[in-house]
C-alpha cells in the first residue's frame, strides 16, 4: 500500500498543495518552520484520521479559515482507494472513501495505515503512564476495532463509580450500592487487561528483535506490564480486581476516585535489566521508541497484509550513520522523511530517493 497523490487546502501553513508521490523513500527537506512536519502530519491525518501534535483536531485548520480539506489517493493490493477528509471548526469532520461517507473506523478500508515517529515521541518511555496506556490501546483498536466498546464501556462505568464515590462521601448509607458497579468494572477491566497483555506480548517480541538488530545483539530490551492487579492467571484477573476494589473502598470514598484498575496501570521498559525511564541515556530511550514503532509497523503488516506508510520526522540527525543506513537501507516500502539537511541521509539512500524541497508552505 502506498500514497501516490495528496491534495491539501488550508491545512496548517499550506494554502493549497497537490503532490505526486512514489512507492519508496520520499524526502521533504528545507529550513525549520517551513512546513515539512505539517506535511507529514497531513499524510498521517489522511491515513489515521487524527492529528499527531494537536490537542484538538481543529488546530490543523489554517489560521482564520472555516475548514481544512485533504484528499489522498492510495494504491493497495485490492485496487485504488480515494479518501477525503474535511475538518470543520464547529462540527464533526466528514470522511469519505469514493463517494461514500464513513462514520465508523470499522467501515474504512483496513489496508490504509501509517506509523509516525519524531524526537518528541521519547515521551512514550519517559512521560506519563497515560501515554503508554494510550499507545497500547490504540494499537489494539487499530487491529480489532471492536476493542473500542470494551474501552468505552470501562470508561463509562469508571466515571459512574467515581460519581457515586463522591455521593457516598456525603451519604455514607449508599456504600452498598457500589456492588453492581464493582461487578461491571471488574468484568470490563479484566477484559481490558487481558487484551493489553496479549498485544504487549506480541509487540514486545518484535521490539526485542529490532533492538538486538540496532545494537548488534549487544543489549537486551524487555517490556513488562505493571498493575496492582494480579494478572499471572488470566482467568483470575476479574476476581482479584473485584477483591481489590472492595478492599480499597474506604480509601476510594475518601479520595472520591477509583484508585486501582487498568486506568492506573503502566508499562515498563528495561535495557539489560535497568529501567529505561530512569537509567537509560536519551539515545537509548529514543532507540527504544523507534524499535516500538518498527514493531508496530511489522505487526500491522502481519494483520492487514499491507505495510503501513512510515513517517520519520527529523530523526536522521539523532542516529549515527550505521543506524541510519540500517533503517533506510532495508526499506522497500513507502517512507516519508523530513530533514533540514540532506547530508544526514546516506549517499546511497539519496540516490534512490525522491526529493521534495519545502519552503513557506509550498514546494520550493
Amino acid at each position: 500500500m502506498y500514497l501516490y497523490n495528496l491534495r491539501l487546502y488550508d491545512f496548517r501553513n499550506f494554502l493549497e498543495l497537490d503532490l505526486e508521490f512514489k512507492n519508496g523513500i520520499n524526502i521533504f527537506y528545507g529550513d525549520n518552520a517551513q512546513g515539512k512536519t505539517n506535511l507529514l502530519e497531513a499524510i498521517y491525518f489522511i491515513t489515521e484520521l487524527r492529528a499527531t501534535r494537536a490537542f484538538r483536531e481543529q488546530e490543523v485548520i489554517r489560521y482564520d479559515q472555516p475548514l481544512a480539506f485533504l484528499k489522498g489517493l492510495f494504491s493497495t493490493k485490492a485496487g485504488d482507494i480515494d479518501r477525503q477528509v474535511t475538518i470543520y471548526r464547529n462540527q464533526k469532520k466528514e470522511v469519505k472513501e469514493g463517494e461514500n461517507k464513513k462514520s465508523r473506523w470499522s467501515e474504512l478500508d483496513p489496508s490504509i495505515s501509517a506509523v509516525y515517529f519524531s524526537p518528541e515521541d521519547i515521551d512514550l518511555v519517559k512521560g506519563e503512564p497515560s501515554l503508554r496506556r494510550r499507545f497500547i490501546d490504540n494499537l489494539i483498536y487499530r487491529i480489532r476495532p471492536s476493542f473500542y466498546k470494551y474501552l468505552q464501556g470501562y470508561q463509562r462505568v469508571l466515571t459512574q463509580r467515581n460519581t457515586l464515590l463522591k455521593t457516598i462521601k456525603i451519604k455514607p448509607g449508599m456504600a452498598k450500592t457500589l456492588d453492581p458497579w464493582d461487578e461491571q468494572l471488574s468484568e470490563l477491566g479484566s477484559q481490558l487487561i487481558n487484551e493489553r497483555l496479549k498485544m504487549l506480548q506480541r509487540i514486545s517480541s518484535l521490539s526485542q528483535d529490532y533492538f538486538k538488530t540496532f545494537t548488534h545483539k549487544r543489549n537486551d530490551l524487555r517490556i513488562s506490564y505493571r498493575s496492582e492487579i494480579d494478572f499471572s492467571n488470566p482467568e483470575l484477573i476479574k476476581a482479584d480486581y473485584k477483591n481489590k476494589l472492595i478492599s480499597n473502598r474506604e480509601k476510594d470514598i475518601n479520595r472520591s476516585f477509583t484508585s486501582v484498575g487498568p486506568h492506573r496501570d503502566d508499562i515498563d521498559f528495561f535495557i539489560d535489566g535497568k529501567n529505561v525511564k530512569h537509567y537509560a541515556s536519551q539515545g537509548q530511550q529514543r532507540l527504544t521508541v523507534l524499535c516500538l514503532m518498527f514493531a508496530q509497523r511489522n505487526l500491522l503488516y502481519t494483520e492487514k497484509g499491507e505495510y503501513p506508510i512510515l513517517l520519520l520526522d527529523d530523526v536522521m540527525s539523532e542516529l549515527d550513520i550505521h543506524r541510519r543506513q540500517l533503517i533506510l537501507g532495508q526499506e522497500n516500502h513507502q517512507v516519508f522523511i523530513t530533514t533540514t539537511d540532506l547530508k544526514f541521509i546516506p549517499e546511497e539512500i539519496l540516490e534512490k530517493s525522491f526529493l521534495y524541497p519545502i519552503k513557506a508552505g509550498t514546494l520550493g
